[in-house]
C-alpha cells in the first residue's frame, strides 16, 4: 500500500470519479470510512459510512444527476500524521439535466487515513465554485 500522498489522494478521487461516471452509489460509498462526515455542495453535513454515503449517492446518480459525469484532479496533497492524508480535489461535473444543468466546478478537501484494507475518507467537504 503507498504512502505517497500524492498517489494516495490520486487513487481516492479516481475510485469515486469512476464509481461516479458508472452511477454506482456502492462503489462510490466503498471509498469512505467507517465513520466519515460528508458536506455536500450544498452544505448538507452527513455522518455516517460507506452504506449511507452509498445510498445517498445512489439516490442522486437515479434522480438529480443521472446520466451526469465528473472529472476530479488532485490539487495538492500532504502528510498531515502517520496513516493521514489531507487533500484538495478540483472538479468539473456536467449534468445533462436537473438543479445542476450544464458544467459546474468544486473545490473539496479529504482527510484520508489507513483503515482496514487500504486508505478511506474520514472527512470530505465539497464546496461549489461560483463565478
Amino acid at each position: 500500500m503507498t504512502t505517497d500522498p500524492s498517489s494516495v489522494a490520486a487513487a481516492f478521487y479516481a475510485t469515486i470519479q469512476r464509481a461516479w461516471n458508472a452511477g454506482d452509489g456502492q462503489a462510490f460509498g466503498a471509498a469512505f470510512g467507517t465513520t466519515t462526515d460528508f458536506v455536500d455542495v450544498r452544505g448538507v453535513k452527513h455522518h455516517g459510512g460507506p452504506d449511507e454515503i452509498g445510498s445517498s449517492h445512489q439516490g442522486i446518480f437515479d434522480t438529480i444527476y443521472k446520466g451526469s459525469t465528473i472529472r476530479y484532479e488532485v490539487d495538492g496533497a500532504r502528510a498531515v500524521g502517520d496513516g493521514v492524508v489531507l487533500a484538495n480535489g478540483l472538479a468539473t461535473l456536467d449534468a445533462p439535466s436537473g438543479p445542476l444543468v450544464g458544467i459546474h466546478h468544486a473545490v473539496s478537501t479529504v482527510v484520508l487515513v489507513t483503515e482496514d484494507d487500504g486508505w478511506r475518507a474520514i472527512a470530505f467537504h465539497n464546496t461549489l465554485v461560483t463565478a
